[in-house]
């Protein structure tokens, strides 16, 4: 279902707001939706981090990153990410809302510059290798890197128990910060309001700094990757789709998109403030 824009306006896929030629001319930015934490910080050892356990944070820990698209020096976009096993190499599984166009959410943005914050070595260039602008899912490399753990979910077994136990943790990492976060819900097979039979979501209250990140099942099973709808819960795409995908960029050049004839998928959201930068 696509909403109408007298009503919402034009919104980005998934989240945030698209800004116009303007807004970016000016300088002006996205403020208050990139650095907003949720659940509780991972330092902590409270709340969904008690429950998980030491070894399973320390996973997430390792294995979560933040990522943000600029053009210039503007920030326009943060999300998070997950290093995954992938083709041979490690990659970053994350959102494609990082780079679409902020003036036209069915292109990729040109002149765009991502970096990746990795925890324990800063912030890094990142490279798009891959994207599908309509599941909304980027393959994101960091050249000359590679982490010392990566979650391997191609290679680990599905298991029909994970869809019986609909309890769920989405965690995410802010940019600036680097602040590492988890929250703890409920899985549902309802898809709603959404425009896409293929999405679904969990009663994980997220904030747009999750956007991208992994949801995992309390014995840190991939179980899919989060968007953001403050209205309807968090929506995510299934495990299965993202593997489909993985499988559909194999032997693909770099950058090569699948599925770009497709509209992107759109969820409705509250426009977000936006000033000048800091």
């Amino acid at each position: 279902m696509h909403y109408p824009r007298d009503i919402y306006g034009d919104l980005d896929s998934l989240g945030y707001p698209k800004q116009s030629t303007t807004t970016i001319r000016e300088g002006l930015i996205l403020v208050n939706t990139f650095e907003e934490t949720f659940g509780e910080v991972y330092d902590s050892g409270k709340g969904v981090w008690s429950r998980l356990g030491k070894t399973i944070s320390n996973h997430f820990h390792q294995v979560v990153v933040s990522l943000a698209a600029f053009i210039g020096e503007t920030r326009i976009f943060a999300c998070t990410g997950l290093f995954i096993d992938w083709n041979g190499c490690t990659t970053i599984l994350t959102s494609a809302s990082l780079i679409r166009d902020p003036n036209d959410g069915n292109k990729i943005a040109e002149n765009l510059k991502i970096e990746v914050n990795i925890p324990n070595e800063g912030c890094k260039e990142g490279i798009l290798q891959h994207c599908n602008l309509h599941y909304n899912v980027a393959l994101v490399d960091v050249e000359k890197f590679r982490p010392l753990c990566s979650s391997k979910i191609l290679e680990e077994q599905w298991d029909p128990r994970i869809l019986e136990d609909p309890n769920v943790v989405a965690v995410g990492r802010c940019f600036k910060s680097g602040v590492l976060m988890a929250t703890h819900g409920k899985r549902t097979d309802w898809s709603g309001m959404l425009d896409c039979r293929d999405l679904r979501y969990s009663s994980c209250t997220i904030t747009k700094a999750g956007i991208g990140g992994p949801l995992f099942d309390f014995k840190g099973r991939f179980v899919g990757m989060n968007f953001y709808d403050k209205k309807i819960g968090t929506p995510f795409v299934f495990k299965d789709h993202i593997c489909r995908l993985l499988a559909q960029f194999e032997g693909k050049s770099t950058v090569d998109e699948v599925g770009s004839d497709d509209k992107p998928i759109r969820v409705a959201c509250a426009q977000a403030v936006l000033a000048p930068p800091a």
